[in-house]
């Protein structure tokens, strides 16, 4: 059906067949309408009155035989006054000759009063307004005509035929075949085609057509037109290959804008034939495969690519629907959303799981894009399909190990390790059961195992066999027969990193593993081996800088002894004031890190005496003032000894520092309240305390109360008061001089 109802004009005097074609034509379309006149005068009075631009017929149904006129005559009228309408004869007698007469004059087509032509008449004459109204669209765009004369030509007249007949068809004329070589040479066009108009016999002509068809290759068609008795040159150019040619007979005239048009839209449609021809190669050679369907889904085309893709055959696929590829890894809802954006008019693509011929799943990136009719309604889909399934695999290959290598980064150790590295690959291969076995020496222990594969730590035999297979071995193994298994498939696979075997990934599960997943097995394991490895070095420098420290901590309490035996008279002291520092410390919310440093500062707190001359620092009575300002100068002495050891720095507090006073009155630097590190304060007041509560050459110890008096009345002058009650607090948890013992 056309795509608006048609509007017909019938000329018919014979009111029965009137009638009858009104009901034939309303049985094809009923919706079709029908203004019908009854004679011939009658006919031309509305002909006369309609306007070229604003004509609302699609068509005129013309009888030849009115009572009061002749139809031809009315045919001609319509012609010879340009009316955009659509001809159809419509004729019960008079012969072959009639129609014919009737066609040349410019009927578009005829239908014969016989016996069944009211079933065929309604296609006939929809096809036939079609086809006017198409050839007039045509002619409305302008074609350029070179016009070429040789000799005296009667050119002007035909010109002006064209110019009022066929407006549509501009001619440009040129005088011989040099001005026009000459302009082809510069670069303009030929026009949409060459009409060459020779009036005399001449070679020259035939000269200019092999010329522009064999060497210029001139792709515009070419028609030559002669005088009668001169076909013989026309047919010598039409062997060269000219579009066609024309005799100058009488009434050639009418015949030229058919001739020319003809000419145009043949080159036309060659072109488009040829695009379409190259098109059709193009998509049929195309990687991608491609596939055509209608609106509801069923395939009309595929190209070879398909079948590479698919497995389907053409012959298979076509008139299926596209859900012969559906694999059912994509829900109802996926399917919805496609159709709902094609059907819309819009392009979709993504990415799906399809299936083969053969069963096999494959990944695929789609591009679907919508072709609307000239109604503007969708009819047809094109899908342009691209297997990447390996391009997924890749992915998901980067995505598995770069996932599995952040859960292994978190792990600090070996024993935090092998959990995290086995559920990762449990979980990436669906495995029943896993294991990570170590090497010691020449044999195998199993480091960790899930589920069943903890048997192993009870078959000394098979972890043997298993480390003679793993020997030499760089990639995965298949293991299962030496594990005896029936059902499942075990595989090992070597985990080497520094040129050495770091440990065996042993995996059970039900199917075997594909190659993407062997390979997929084997980078994991490089990962995993990476990251056992640099665990291990970890473990080890770890257990490297506990011994170191232990030594750096056993010097210091070497260096510690060495004061006390030298001081003898506070012997045992900084033992004692360091314990109990470091309990208040605790109190007062030092972390671990800041406790060791507050131990090995309060175990030196007296290292600079080291450089106070034993005369002073022995003798037995009081010191005098100059003595006294040397041996004030030992915390100073202290940091000058410290200091360059980098380790010992966060331990400077309380060497320096203890013997300054919270109102600013102690030494050396005359620090006051809180200038002072909290270390430092809180070991002045556990060094006081000890020296208060110890014998001295000078006086015997003091009392535990008395000592706590003290140390409460020197709150705010000498110590921290906030210290001063943390230290109160312990000392009573304590519950005697526990830590004096």
């Amino acid at each position: 059906m056309p795509p608006h109802h048609l509007h017909l004009l019938l000329i018919e005097d014979n009111p029965f067949d009137a009638d009858l074609f009104r009901r034939a034509m309303l049985l094809h379309d009923a919706k079709i309408k029908i203004t019908h006149i009854d004679s011939y005068q009658a006919a031309y009075a509305h002909l006369n009155n309609l306007s070229t631009t604003a004509i609302t017929y699609d068509g005129v149904i013309l009888d030849l035989h009115l009572r009061d006129g002749d139809g031809l005559d009315l045919l001609a009228y319509m012609r010879s006054h340009h009316l955009p309408l659509a001809v159809i004869i419509l004729t019960g007698g008079g012969g072959d000759h009639m129609v014919i007469s009737a066609l040349k004059a410019g009927a578009d087509d005829y239908v014969i009063k016989r016996d069944d032509y009211l079933d065929r008449i309604g296609a006939i004459i929809e096809q036939a307004c079609q086809r006017f109204h198409s050839q007039q669209a045509r002619r409305s765009q302008t074609i350029t005509v070179t016009y070429i004369e040789f000799g005296a030509t009667d050119s002007e007249a035909t010109i002006h035929y064209l110019q009022r007949i066929a407006p549509h068809l501009h001619c440009v004329p040129m005088r011989g075949q040099r001005a026009f070589l000459h302009n082809l040479a510069r670069g303009h066009s030929a026009g949409d085609l060459v009409l060459i108009d020779c009036a005399q016999p001449r070679l020259a002509m035939l000269d200019l057509v092999k010329e522009l068809l064999q060497f210029r290759r001139l792709t515009q068609p070419i028609i030559v037109m002669a005088q009668p008795g001169n076909e013989e040159f026309p047919l010598q150019a039409l062997r060269l290959g000219v579009a066609d040619y024309i005799i100058k007979r009488e009434g050639f005239l009418s015949q030229l804008p058919v001739v020319l048009e003809n000419a145009h839209y043949r080159a036309q449609l060659h072109q488009q034939n040829e695009r379409l021809r190259l098109q059709a190669q193009a998509l049929n050679d195309a990687a991608n495969a491609i596939m055509i369907a209608d609106r509801n889904g069923i395939i009309e085309w595929v190209n070879p690519a398909f079948t590479t893709l698919t497995g389907y055959e053409a012959a298979e696929a076509i008139g299926q629907s596209t859900r012969l590829l559906r694999s059912g890894k994509q829900d109802q809802a996926f399917y919805a959303a496609l159709w709902d954006q094609i059907l819309a008019g819009k392009p979709w693509h993504g990415r799906l799981m399809n299936r083969r011929k053969d069963g096999s799943l494959y990944h695929e990136e789609m591009t679907i894009t919508p072709v609307a009719n000239e109604d503007g309604v969708i009819s047809h889909f094109i899908a342009i399909k691209q297997d990447i399934s390996e391009q997924v695999a890749r992915e998901q290959r980067r995505t598995t190990l770069a996932a599995i290598g952040t859960a292994l980064r978190r792990a600090q150790s070996w024993a935090e390790l092998t959990p995290i590295l086995l559920g990762q690959v449990c979980e990436v291969f669906q495995a029943e059961s896993i294991a990570l076995l170590r090497p010691d020496g020449e044999r195998l222990h199993v480091d960790l195992a899930l589920s069943s594969l903890a048997i192993l730590a009870q078959q000394p035999d098979v972890l043997a066999m298993l480390a003679a297979q793993f020997r030499n071995v760089n990639g995965p193994l298949n293991v299962t027969r030496l594990l005896h298994e029936t059902e499942q498939t075990v595989i090992g696979v070597p985990l080497q990193a520094a040129n050495r075997l770091v440990g065996i990934l042993v995996l059970k599960r039900a199917a075997p593993l594909s190659e993407a997943e062997l390979d997929l097995l084997n980078d994991i394991a490089e990962l995993a081996a990476n990251a056992l490895h640099r665990t291990d070095l970890f473990d080890q420098l770890r257990a490297a800088n506990t011994e170191l420290r232990a030594a750096y901590d056993a010097t210091i309490e070497g260096w510690s002894h060495a004061l006390d035996l030298r001081d003898r008279e506070t012997e045992g002291h900084s033992r004692r004031v360091t314990e109990l520092t470091v309990r208040i410390a605790a109190r007062m919310g030092f972390s671990e890190e800041e406790l060791l440093h507050v131990r090995r500062g309060a175990l030196l707190h007296d290292i600079g005496k080291m450089g106070i001359p034993d005369a002073i620092l022995l003798k037995p009575g009081p010191l005098n003032d100059e003595e006294w300002a040397i041996m004030r100068t030992h915390p100073t002495l202290a940091v000058e000894l410290l200091r360059p050891i980098a380790f010992l720095t966060p331990a400077l507090d309380i060497p320096w520092c203890h013997h300054e006073k919270w109102d600013g009155t102690g030494y050396p630097r005359g620090l006051r309240g809180e200038e002072i590190p909290l270390a430092a304060r809180i070991f002045a007041v556990a060094d006081v305390y000890d020296a208060l509560t110890s014998d001295r050459p000078y006086r015997t110890a003091w009392s535990r109360e008395r000592a706590l008096a003290y140390i409460r009345e020197q709150a705010g002058s000498h110590f921290d008061p906030r210290v001063v009650a943390v230290f109160e607090q312990v000392i009573a948890e304590m519950g005697s001089n526990d830590i004096m013992k």
